[in-house]
């Protein structure tokens, strides 16, 4: 259970981090996380720029998907878990637009922020439990690749590629 519990955790931060990570990218006026100061870079700046945020996704999860060799028994498992992580980054997304467009008063901004995490967390959790059904349909040996994939992620780290573990 507490292998489960940090596969989850890691999959949590590994998706946070690329949402996080490409909406600082959008072409959509948003600067970064200092805008509100004026120090942002802007859109067009650092690693991820001009990255669509659907395809690093999607590139991410073939590849956790071919390093696993998900066999067909395990395929529905495997598309219930991307369809939710693919929701849930559509989600942040989403919520990340709408809080560059801050409107209403401080308490109104706060209230609206509040709501935001609350449905951020509601979709992680949805994430989480496609993640344990998936865990549950993996054998021994693809277990460790997730464990190791997700092992040292962090709000700084993102691991991708073969090199990832």
């Amino acid at each position: 259970m507490k292998r489960t519990s940090a596969v989850v955790a890691g999959v949590v931060a590994g998706l946070s981090l690329a949402v996080a990570a490409v909406t600082y990218a959008q072409p959509s006026g948003g600067m970064g996380p200092c805008s509100e100061h004026g120090m942002g870079m802007g859109p067009g700046h650092g690693p991820m720029a001009g990255v669509d945020p659907a395809t690093m996704i999607d590139s991410h999860l073939d590849n956790l998907k071919a390093q696993l060799k998900i066999t067909a028994a395990q395929e529905a498992a495997w598309q219930t878990f991307t369809t939710a992580a693919n929701q849930q980054a559509t989600d942040m997304r989403t919520m990340h637009t709408q809080m560059q467009q801050g409107t209403g008063t401080a308490p109104e901004r706060m209230a609206q922020r509040a709501t935001e995490m609350q449905q951020h967390a509601a979709g992680m959790t949805k994430v989480a439990d496609a993640l344990k059904d998936l865990y549950v349909a993996l054998t021994p040996e693809q277990k460790t690749i997730v464990d190791q994939h997700f092992s040292m992620m962090g709000p700084h780290t993102m691991r991708v590629g073969p090199h990832a573990g």
